[in-house]
């Protein structure tokens, strides 16, 4: 129990992912039992495929990964989760057991790997390593194989365990589809994060460079960075195997699904900011809560460079950690609009079982912010979750409803948008 606490895997925890499994098998694609299995089936593949790591000399074993902290059982256990309560919804009407367990495990080899480097280039690399690291990690998600580092030093070891893990994904995107059509966009989709992960890196490396860009400038280029569109993408090359032919009401259906999602795992980025605050600006890491300070004229751009100890406390005290989740609520409440519109094309996909995902997945980045403040107010915040949308929506103060705007015109305007001739 001691292990499972510090990996954030406690009772508690367990005991209110069974309560939210319990409450979402009211919704026809999931099957309370069935999930629960198959979650604890690829949670065992993929603890299988770590302890191969440990046969290649070129990369950091499983326990080596956890002992330098880049990996934790909750990484992939979560994503396993979240997996498979966004994969049943998509797959239940046209896939198989089989296939609907090889899309959850692509996406939790994809999330772990994601975040194991992460924290390799966050606490470990150098400018240039982090961007290179970025290039061998498309390849590895685009063709299932990378250069691979063989200098010996562990550092690379690490970083080839994530590469490697990310091409667990191809494989198993690959082996099961081949490369149909969705796999173009998912490609596409995986430049476009990798790209918003090197901007991230340029605007560490220039030091808070917020005079040239705005909260709009880093929802559109920054939070590209999520894998939001990718976790879709990979779903939807199952679902486009299994169904075969892929009718207009169904692409009208995957598009809405597609922005719907990539805006909510970009507001995702806001909440996570809120946590990572003090850590951020330890490390001269660009985070959107003082991006909307200073928008909003809270805080001043010497208040960040001179990373002043009061700042904590005056972002604290001028309601800027409020403003920050009410934005990325602004992100969610829009991409969960395109969800509501999807259930009226698709004949296959469960979009109410998907809103409601957004919401555990709301809960899921809010509840760090309970952990680290345990107050009422947090706890309200996370609970806010649950609430009707429209409430939810009330609650957002009217001075940022300007933010809508950046939210619709990221999904109005995606690359995501495909045509019923892509398919033909």
């Amino acid at each position: 129990m001691k292990n499972g606490k510090k990996e954030g895997l406690n009772l508690l925890y367990k005991l209110g992912a069974l309560l939210l499994l319990k409450y979402m098998a009211k919704y026809p694609s999931i099957d309370f039992n069935r999930v629960i299995n198959t979650t604890r089936i690829v949670i065992r593949m993929f603890e299988a495929k770590l302890k191969e790591l440990e046969k290649d000399e070129n990369c950091l074993d499983v326990e080596s990964l956890k002992q330098h902290k880049l990996l934790k059982e909750k990484h992939y256990v979560y994503a396993a989760f979240l997996g498979a309560l966004s994969s049943y919804p998509i797959l239940y009407k046209v896939a198989d057991e089989k296939v609907i367990t090889s899309a959850i495990f692509a996406k939790t080899a994809m999330g772990t790997s994601c975040k194991v480097l992460d924290n390799v280039n966050d606490t470990l690399h150098s400018f240039d390593d982090a961007i290179n690291s970025m290039h061998n990690y498309y390849l590895a998600l685009t063709i299932g194989h990378f250069n691979v580092k063989s200098d010996d030093n562990w550092v690379s070891k690490a970083e080839n365990s994530s590469h490697v893990m990310a091409s667990w994904a191809y494989d198993t995107i690959t082996s099961i589809c081949g490369k149909p059509k969705m796999f173009n966009v998912y490609v596409r989709d995986v430049e476009e994060c990798i790209k918003g992960q090197l901007e991230s890196f340029y605007q560490k490396r220039d030091k808070y460079a917020y005079n040239n860009l705005t909260l709009a400038d880093y929802s559109q280029r920054i939070s590209g960075k999520g894998i939001g569109k990718i976790w879709v993408d990979m779903d939807f090359c199952f679902f486009e195997k299994s169904l075969g032919k892929i009718g207009y009401d169904e692409i009208k259906a995957i598009n809405l699904i597609g922005k719907s999602l990539d805006l909510i795992f970009r507001s995702t980025l806001f909440y996570d900011d809120v946590v990572d605050l003090k850590e951020d600006l330890e490390n001269d890491i660009v985070n959107s809560t003082l991006m909307l300070g200073l928008e909003l004229g809270k805080v001043s751009i010497e208040d960040i460079i001179s990373k002043e100890p009061t700042l904590i406390d005056k972002v604290g005290k001028n309601g800027l950690i409020s403003d920050t989740i009410s934005v990325g609520d602004i992100f969610y409440l829009a991409g969960a609009s395109y969800l509501t519109k999807a259930k009226t094309y698709s004949k296959f996909m469960d979009s109410d079982a998907l809103l409601f995902c957004a919401k555990v997945l709301r809960l899921f980045n809010l509840r760090k912010l309970v952990m680290e403040k345990k107050n009422f107010k947090s706890l309200a915040t996370f609970l806010q979750s649950l609430l009707p949308l429209k409430i939810l929506m009330l609650i957002i103060p009217p001075y940022l409803n300007r933010y809508y705007k950046a939210a619709f015109d990221i999904a109005e305007n995606s690359k995501w948008i495909i045509d019923e001739s892509t398919f033909s």
